[in-house]
Formats: C-alpha cells, sequence, structure tokens
C-alpha cells in the first residue's frame, strides 16, 4: 500500500524480519513483489511519487564524454525508469561471468551456471515463459528454421516484456498488499549503523526534516549513480561512522555501452533482408533480431563484446512511434494529451496502415516501410577503467542535502577495433547470406579515434560499486552484499564488473532474484 507520510506507516510486526528498499524503480518494485511472497515485511522508500519525475540538475553534473543517459535515461518516481524503457530483455554471454584472460579483472566472483535458473525465473516472472526463452521455436514458428550466418556471425533474438512500467505490472500489489509498503515523497540520505550493522535508513521528509526508518536488512535499489552518490555520501561524512569508510574502490569503473551508426546497408533481398530483421512477434511475445560475433570468436581474437542492431529509417518513422506511444498510453490508463497531435500523425502516415495492419495480423512481424533507408548501429561493451568513474562535491548540494554527483564517463577507445570487427563480419555475412552489401563508415574503417565522438552512450549505465572477493577488489561481494557490513546489499547494475553487450537491466533483475533467496 502507498503512505506519504511517517505517521501512515503501519505498526511493524517483529515476528518477520523487516527489509528496506531504497527506490520503488524496476529493481525495487521486482525484489520487493519477490519478497513479500516469501512472507518478508518490506517498506520501499521512494523520493518520487505517482507522476514521471526527472532528477534535479543540482543532484549531478558530466565532467568527461557527455553522458546523455545521467539527464535524459532516468525517472524519480514510482517503476522508475521502467516508465520510461521498452522493456527489452537481453542475457548476458557465458563469458561475460567467467572472463577473458587478456581482460584484467574481467572474471565475476560468480559464474554463468550459477547465475543460469536465477535468469530463467526472472524470465518467467516477467511473463516469458520457457518456450519463449529458447530462439528456436520462435525462428521455427515465423521463418521454418533461423537464419544463418558465416564468418562466426550469429542472429538472437532479444524479448520484450508484455508490460514495461513496473508501476503498471505490479499495480495491485502497490495498492493493496498489506506486507508491502511503499512511502512515498521521502528521499534517503544515510544510514545509521552500529558497528558492522545497518540498523535503518536516515531519510527527509518532504516538510525538510529528518528521520529514521528502522530495518533488518537494507537494500539499495535506487539505479547505478544514486546508489553511489548514496555511498559515497556516507563515506565522506565523518559525523558518522561508516562500515565501507576505507574501501577506495567506490565509485571506480563506472561504465556505459556505446551506441550508433557504423554502416550504411545497401539491400540485395529487400523482401528478404526486411522479413529476416523487423521486429517479429510469436505466441503473444515480441522479439527483435541482432548480429553478433559468436563467444567462441570473440575470445580467440581477443574481443570485446558487440551486436549489430539493423534499423529502418523511413519519412514516417517518426509518425510510426508516435501512434506506437500514444496508444501504449491509452492502453495502461495513463494521462493523454495531444489529441490533435495524434490525428495529425494518423494522417502522415495513413497509407502505411493497411500494410501496418496486415503484416503484424498476417505475418506477426512488425511493418517496414519499403522506401526505408537501412542502417547498422553498434550496442558495444566499454573497456573497463578506473578512470571513468563518479565522485561528489560536497561543497554542492541538492535540496535533499545530498553531494552532487561527478559523472566522469571516461572511453578509452580499445573499443574501437571491436567494433570495426563487427562491422566487417556483418558485412561479409550479409553478402555472402545474399541479402546485402555493407558500407563501413569512413572514420570506423580508419580507426580514427574521433570516431568515438560520433557514439553516445545507450541508457545502461552500470559499475562504481563493483563484486569482487573482497574489498581490495570490489564494494560488495558475490550476494550483493556490502563489504564491511552483515546485512546492508546492492540491487543495480552498479554492481556489475563488466558490462556485456547486452542491456543491463534484465541481468540486473536475475541478481534480484538471487538475492531475494539468499535474504530468505
Amino acid at each position: 500500500m502507498i503512505v506519504r507520510s511517517l505517521e501512515s506507516l503501519p505498526t511493524l510486526d517483529r515476528s518477520g524480519r523487516h527489509v528496506v528498499i531504497v527506490g520503488a524503480g524496476t529493481i525495487g518494485l521486482f525484489l520487493a513483489k519477490l519478497l513479500v511472497e516469501k512472507g518478508r515485511r518490506v517498506t520501499i522508500v521512494e523520493s518520487g511519487d505517482a507522476s514521471l519525475g526527472s532528477f534535479s540538475s543540482e543532484g549531478f553534473r558530466n565532467v568527461g564524454k557527455p553522458h546523455q543517459g545521467t539527464r535524459i535515461g532516468r525517472s524519480r518516481s514510482i517503476g522508475g525508469t521502467s516508465n520510461l524503457w521498452g522493456g527489452q530483455l537481453v542475457e548476458f554471454m557465458p563469458a561475460d561471468f567467467r572472463g577473458r584472460p587478456w581482460l584484467p579483472t574481467s572474471a565475476w566472483p560468480i559464474g554463468a551456471d550459477e547465475m543460469k535458473p536465477f535468469c530463467q525465473r526472472a524470465f518467467q516472472r516477467l511473463g516469458i515463459e520457457p518456450a519463449a526463452q529458447d530462439d528456436e521455436p520462435v525462428w521455427q514458428g515465423r521463418l521454418g528454421s533461423s537464419p544463418r550466418f558465416a564468418d562466426d556471425v550469429e542472429i538472437f533474438l532479444t524479448r520484450w516484456m508484455k508490460t514495461p512500467s513496473m508501476a503498471v505490472l505490479y499495480a495491485d500489489d502497490i495498492h493493496s498488499d498489506p506486507r508491502l509498503v511503499l512511502l512515498t515523497g521521502h528521499t534517503t540520505v544515510g544510514f545509521q549503523a552500529a558497528g558492522s550493522r545497518v540498523t535503518g535508513v536516515v531519510i527527509k521528509t518532504p516538510d525538510g526534516g529528518t528521520a529514521h526508518l528502522e530495518a533488518d536488512e537494507v537494500v539499495i535499489a535506487a539505479g547505478t549513480v544514486e546508489t553511489v552518490r548514496l555511498l559515497l555520501a556516507a563515506q565522506a561524512d565523518r559525523s558518522s561512522p561508516c562500515p565501507w569508510q576505507a574501501n577506495r574502490m567506490l565509485g571506480l569503473r563506472f561504465q556505459d555501452h556505446l551506441g550508433g551508426r557504423i554502416g550504411t546497408v545497401m539491400p540485395l533481398d529487400k523482401q528478404r533482408l526486411f522479413r529476416v530483421f523487423s521486429t517479429l512477434y510469436w505466441n503473444g511475445h515480441k522479439f527483435q533480431p541482432k548480429l553478433r560475433v559468436k563467444e567462441a570468436a570473440c575470445l580467440s581474437d581477443r574481443l570485446l563484446g558487440s551486436q549489430g542492431i539493423m534499423c529502418f529509417e523511413s519519412s514516417a518513422t517518426e509518425h510510426l512511434v508516435f501512434l506506437k506511444q500514444f496508444l501504449k498510453a491509452a492502453i495502461h490508463s495513463r494521462r493523454l494529451s495531444g489529441i490533435g497531435d495524434f490525428f495529425r500523425h494518423a494522417m502522415a502516415c495513413a497509407r502505411h496502415l493497411p500494410p501496418l495492419m496486415w503484416t503484424y495480423v498476417k505475418e506477426h512481424r512488425m511493418f517496414v516501410p519499403f522506401d526505408s533507408q537501412v542502417v547498422l548501429n553498434v550496442q558495444a561493451e566499454q573497456m573497463p577503467t578506473d578512470r571513468s568513474r563518479i565522485t561528489i562535491d560536497p561543497s554542492r548540494r541538492d535540496a535533499y542535502g545530498l553531494p552532487q554527483a561527478i559523472i566522469d564517463w571516461q572511453v578509452t577507445g580499445e573499443e574501437l577495433p571491436t567494433i570495426l570487427d563487427l562491422a566487417q563480419r556483418c558485412g561479409r555475412a550479409l553478402e555472402a547470406a545474399g541479402l546485402a552489401t555493407l558500407t563501413i563508415e569512413p572514420d570506423l574503417l580508419a580507426l580514427k579515434p574521433s570516431f568515438l565522438d560520433a557514439l553516445h552512450d545507450t541508457y545502461h549505465a552500470a559499475g562504481g560499486a563493483i563484486m569482487g572477493v573482497n574489498d581490495a577488489h570490489g564494494v560488495v561481494d558475490r550476494d550483493l552484499r556490502v563489504f564491511g557490513t552483515t546485512n546492508l546489499y546492492l540491487a543495480s547494475a552498479a554492481t556489475f564488473p563488466t558490462s556485456s553487450s547486452a542491456n543491463v537491466t534484465f541481468t540486473a533483475l536475475a541478481f534480484a532474484t538471487r538475492l531475494a533467496d539468499h535474504l530468505q
């Protein structure tokens, strides 16, 4: 249930252990749902409310390579960033956990085999049943067989949630489950501790006052930047004890994926190209095809992770995107505006609506206008570096009294050979399959460092409080417990030592599934 004042908090039943979760975003709500099903009593402290809210510019600044996701890729609200994303779910590859011999400190303290059951359970919790977790039945159902490519390139499918907003997905629990209490409009600004035990959180009330909320366990699920900022603020506060005060790894290895155009695709067989790479639907689920270099080739050729994404751009794209977003808002009963814009966009792409509906109903695919220009975009793993980091400026504080987070996103440029290798392999594979030729961006082909300026972040912030075998190598252990404490945990991509090439949210949800078992 939602409460908006401390006085409205129910009296705790001390027969069950009380978990306080900081943040009612994607991971926070997902974890809370798992815990209450296991009999735990959960209080979520959320700074925002039901309205879509952004983070104040006073709370952060960028000083390195521009990082758009810090400014426009986050939301302070019930559901957090899940109110903004499309709900795409992508698994990490086994080598991402196992580590690569040529990449120091890339091994995680937990393996892919151990995480696999939690990935499967997370998929099911998000509405992706076992049959839809395997690519082959989907390709069989849509094309008769999965497409095959040469030159160590493989096609794979990403999965998309039917209801991407956690606020919508868990609306009934949020409003009616007495075991789950959501305290909105209150901001966590610190911790209470007794030795190695965190006994509760310090929160700012809407009137500017300070209060304390006791807990048996505390989980920070506030997103990468806010999770690290909160830990750094406590570390810098010399007036109160902080069990992780001596940890020098905090803030290091901030990461994101590099995204952008790497080539222009000239179709040799446009109909077949569109059929293979357009978004498809099967048994009520949505899938997007992507390309990547096979794991064995990545390991043997010392490559970072990367994905090739086929993008179709046409004069109708903007209008179709608007209509899709408008209809999604209507379906989920959100407040609507811009009815006039709806009809303007509908008229602009009226000639595309019949084939769009036919393609969806008959072929179970997303319609791609035949006049579309095709480009190949990349989503590439960043080389982890200690120079890329989050720090704080105690001389500048936001309205809640928290120090300003300084995001210094640094990219080494060692990613360029991997990105060029992906482009070259994809070009050869597409041409060998008779689908298309690829003209690679000239600056990438020449491996010019300036090509990095054309690449941007993809709102997949990770690192800053990474997993390690001890506090000399990380901030949390394999169970996501902060070193130096007995009961403080991080449920966030901030704990990832490396970022893979896959979207980070799904793996964070798999770790939240494992954390729920651990806390039980």
